[in-house]
């Protein structure tokens, strides 16, 4: 293990949360994204959506 990221993972959205911060971080190191942008995914777009099957 590199680094580890202390953080809640008690719910979908938690973690969501921590997936698109990641992803948002990644994005302006690269330069990809400017440092005062948001990446063009929501936060609920990192969230699994349940559908039910019949």
């Amino acid at each position: 293990v590199d680094l580890a990221i202390p953080t809640n993972n008690k719910g979908r959205r938690a973690l969501a949360v921590i997936y698109w911060l990641l992803a948002r971080q990644i994005l302006r190191e690269k330069g990809e994204l400017p440092a005062d942008g948001d990446p063009p995914l929501s936060i609920d777009d990192f969230e699994v959506k349940l559908t039910r099957e019949e």
